[in-house]
């Protein structure tokens, strides 16, 4: 007996291997996912001009460490390694419940349907300033949220293509995207911190990558003596970075073509976009002179021209409500719902309206129009707020004649009007929601509670707004992190005093409900400024007056049983008070002189939430938040190109081996061809689904691999498998390109594929086993 099989003999027993592998206590994993991390936030500084302020760096922070937390636990044990990808996912999502929905979520971190609910709603938010607002956005709490959960999916995509697949160059794709918005969006693009935070981050993931493998191990050389090639490569580093950062300054951005820098999604070049969902601020701040529409009136004043109403109020935001099904197209005879009294008298107002740089789904018009004509295009008709929905259709480069009787209101009247809604009137218009904070309650009744008229109230609201304890600003709410017409934001509006238009029609609106009186948010323009066009209509002079961006507006419409709907302005220095909502000219009036009929069924208004009615059927508005396909956009997008990843990954390492095999490879490296060639053909198999064993021999390999091919085997098998033995067992390996195998590993995996099923090729494109297997 030998010596050797004397040794065995009396050799312990050799341990099992532990089920989830060997653990790994290194520091790999950590400095792995922190030079993640370091990517993904330096890259983020580049966004410095997408929002306002940096007021959600610190959230999306927690997020992105929170996201690379389970992978990095997860590769401490090697057989849990391929599933760092669903860790990152479930850190992902649980970072962002943690940061912005804790409560809706059981312990304050796991989401429930209730979390999911709130993600689409503030998602919605998000998707409706994107998509019409100019950068810098506010930085409200749905930016902050979008931010977060973009910069979160780009650590899991740089996560898993730079350590999970082994492919850390592929990674800048993840800080590609983050930079995206800004390069696309802003004026000022990147900017030099961003590009160069972006690339250190980019520089100190590939060094990592390079130092440790995922496993926790140094790579082989990691360690050796320093030949100069580190200096050499960081010193070419830092001067790319530098010549990239001095080059913007004498290189002009992308001023000219279908998408310049500086742009947005709903266009920046050409015409405006003023959506009623959107942060009004912003547009405000960035409106020009620019004129957006015209028109001739036979006015002797400047119109206010309203374009849609913001009625459902969430306590986050408002919106418009969903268009009621079976609404008619035909544009005469309009009436409101409810209408005002006949015996109000009327005033009737012709607006001829071109529109010169304004792209919206909701026509311009005057209040209380009944009849429309030269429109292009299909139009339906709300009655119950008395707006015109394009479908399929836009104001762009339209003209268009716009009838509308207005009633001639007076103090008198409103003082009158005493009785409580009627029970018809949509629920939408008085509900609040629970979270009302104290500040605003405890003002309105201050100010209105004991005054015994609705019209006293709605006078007593928009006089303290108009007071000089307020004043007008485009930029403290922004700064001071208040913008946008929220519970939250409205609270910190009364407390400091100072907002524009969307902040006072929104707290008079809520405290109007507050005392029982509907209320609602007109969006459009406010009065603009007259031109020298005059013309002459059928005997009718007409004057011309002209509405700019920076006229675009938001006001108050309270509701008046027997008199409709009454817009008020509590904004000061903005848009015109109406002569019936001075101050000065409200003398208490007499209700038995005052023609308003009796109302035969009262309802008493109540502020608590109930469904509406006109919701039920309903179908979304054109170009609101309702609308699913922005969602499902911002949704559907990341999913696809995580879909992609893997394939474009496979496909790149299947087209650098079979150049690798046609060109050969250097001696002692143990990169031969036939080597190259016989783990190529091995990996594709594996992705069509062939259980590969590593104990088997290459000739039982290929036998057992031969069974996909059919009864007879492809003769490059066998050419693959006998230069894979000689090289392997018969000595020095050549160093020789091998045109004939690469040819045959191509066959071989075009005959895989024709044998496939539907499935296999799916799996095989989307999730290839090879990039899992190590």
């Amino acid at each position: 007996m030998s010596a050797a099989t004397e040794q065995r003999r009396h050799a312990p027993p050799a341990t099992p291997p532990a089920r989830l592998g060997e653990s790994s206590t290194g520091p790999a994993r950590w400095v792995l996912a922190a030079a993640v991390w370091a990517a993904v936030m330096g890259a983020s500084l580049g966004l410095a001009g997408v929002l306002e302020n940096f007021s959600w760096f610190p959230r999306a922070g927690v997020v992105v460490a929170l996201t690379l937390l389970p992978p990095a636990l997860l590769r401490s044990r090697g057989a849990l390694a391929p599933f760092a990808p669903l860790g990152a996912v479930a850190g992902w999502l649980t970072g962002l419940t943690l940061m912005f929905f804790p409560g809706t979520a059981l312990l304050g971190f796991l989401p429930t349907s209730r979390t999911v609910q709130a993600a689409l709603e503030l998602g919605g938010e998000a998707s409706a300033v994107i998509m019409g607002t100019v950068a810098p956005a506010p930085a409200v709490p749905s930016m902050a949220f979008a931010l977060a959960a973009g910069l979160g999916f780009a650590a899991v995509l740089i996560d898993t293509i730079a350590i999970t697949l082994a492919v850390p160059a592929a990674g800048s794709l993840g800080i590609i995207l983050i930079l995206l918005p800004a390069a696309l969006m802003t004026k000022s693009g990147v900017g030099t911190l961003g590009f160069m935070a972006a690339a250190t981050g980019f520089l100190v993931l590939l060094g990592c990558c390079s130092w440790y493998a995922p496993g926790g191990k140094l790579r082989p050389g990691a360690t050796t003596a320093p030949s100069g090639a580190l200096v050499r490569g960081a010193a070419l580093g830092g001067a790319v970075v530098l010549l990239m950062a001095l080059l913007p300054a004498a290189i002009p951005g992308f001023t000219q073509g279908s998408f310049p820098q500086g742009a947005r999604l709903g266009g920046d070049g050409g015409p405006t976009r003023l959506d009623p969902m959107i942060a009004l601020g912003s547009n405000l701040r960035e409106q020009s002179s620019r004129i957006n529409l015209s028109y001739l009136s036979n006015t002797n004043t400047a119109q206010y021209l309203r374009l849609s109403t913001l009625e459902d109020f969430t306590g986050q935001s408002w919106a418009p409500s969903p268009l009621p099904v079976q609404l008619s197209s035909e544009l005469s005879d309009l009436a409101p719902a409810p209408a005002p009294n006949p015996v109000v008298p009327r005033q009737e107002i012709i607006t001829e309206v071109t529109s010169r740089g304004l792209d919206s789904e909701w026509l311009p018009a005057p209040q209380y129009p009944v009849e429309v004509t030269d429109l292009d295009g299909r139009w339906l008709w709300n009655p119950a707020t008395a707006t015109l929905a394009g479908q399929d259709a836009s104001t762009r480069e339209q003209s268009y004649t716009v009838r509308s009787e207005m009633p001639r209101l007076s103090p008198q009247l409103l003082d009158a009007a005493r009785l409580p809604p009627r029970r018809e009137l949509d629920p939408i218009f008085t509900t609040l929601p629970n979270d009302v904070p104290e500040l605003l309650g405890a003002t309105a009744q201050e100010l209105g509670g004991t005054l015994p008229t609705p019209y006293a109230k709605a006078m007593a609201l928009q006089d303290y707004l108009r007071s000089d304890q307020f004043s007008y600003s485009l930029d403290t709410p922004a700064q001071e992190g208040y913008d946008g017409s929220g519970m939250g934001v409205l609270n910190d509006f009364l407390e400091r005093k100072s907002g524009y238009c969307v902040h006072f029609s929104a707290a008079m609106a809520v405290m109007a409900r507050e005392l029982g009186i509907p209320s609602r948010i007109a969006v459009g323009y406010a009065p603009g400024a007259a031109n020298l066009e005059v013309a002459e209509r059928g005997g009718v002079t007409l004057f011309g007056y002209q509405a700019s961006g920076r006229d675009a507006h938001a006001w108050p419409e309270l509701y008046f049983e027997s008199l409709g709907w009454v817009p008020f302005e509590p904004t000061p220095s903005r848009g015109a008070v109406p002569d019936y909502a001075q101050a000065e000219s409200a003398p208490a009036a007499d209700p038995q002189n005052v023609p308003l009929p009796e109302q035969s069924t009262p309802a008493p208004t109540t502020a608590a939430a109930t469904p509406t009615a006109t919701t039920a059927g309903a179908s979304p508005a054109p170009g609101t938040g309702s609308s699913p396909w922005p969602g499902r956009l911002a949704l559907g997008l990341p999913a696809l190109a995580v879909l992609a990843v893997p394939a474009l990954v496979r496909t790149g390492s299947r087209r650098r081996t079979l150049a690798r095999i046609r060109r050969g490879g250097a001696a002692g490296t143990g990169d031969a061809a036939a080597m190259l060639a016989w783990r190529e053909l091995m990996a594709t198999a594996a992705d069509y689904g062939h259980a590969g064993d590593p104990a088997r021999t290459p000739a039982l390999e290929a036998a057992a691999l031969a069974r996909r091919f059919g009864p007879a085997a492809p003769g490059g098998l066998t050419q693959l498998q006998h230069a894979y033995e000689e090289a392997v067992f018969g000595g020095a390996a050549s160093v020789q390109g091998r045109e004939d195998l690469a040819a045959a590993v191509e066959s071989l995996t075009a005959r895989l594929r024709s044998r496939a099923t539907l499935w296999q090729r799916l799996r095989a494109a989307v999730a290839p086993a090879s990039l899992f297997r190590r």
